[in-house]
């Protein structure tokens, strides 16, 4: 039985957890789309903007979607789905290249560590060397 239940309240518990209604929005709301309850993951993360609110759920124009290829789209979602405002990156793409950024700036930082460690460069010389490094990443 508690087995039962839980299941039973896998899509209820993020829909209740944040507390949201239909009255929490306006129309001209910016909003970002959580990983939707009962809808197609695509659009987690997504930048939106408020346009109708019906009875059950916000219609959402997709303004910058986690996919180029859903820019301007309209979906609806339940209340819970939604958090106010655009909050983090958006885009998948965007996500994967500060990921990818990320990891060579740590492997060139390493890098600038081992060579200090060793004597070849000075603590100086490390610094600059990593400053140039992330002001590269940065192009």
């Amino acid at each position: 039985m508690k087995s039962l239940l839980i299941q039973m309240s896998k899509r209820g518990t993020h829909m209740v957890s944040s507390g949201r209604t239909l009255s929490s929005f306006r129309v001209g709301d910016k909003v970002t789309v959580r990983a939707p309850s009962d809808r197609p993951l695509y659009h987690h993360g997504s930048h939106g903007t408020v346009v109708t609110i019906g009875t059950k759920r916000v219609h959402v124009r997709m303004d910058k979607a986690a996919f180029e290829s859903h820019d301007g789209e309209v979906a609806n979602f339940l209340p819970g789905d939604l958090d106010p405002g655009h909050m983090g990156t958006p885009r998948n793409s965007d996500r994967m290249n500060n990921a990818v950024t990320a990891y060579k700036l740590a492997a060139g930082t390493d890098l600038v560590a081992v060579a200090m460690d060793a004597g070849v460069i000075t603590a100086e010389q490390g610094e600059r060397m990593k400053a140039i490094w992330a002001s590269h990443l940065q192009r």
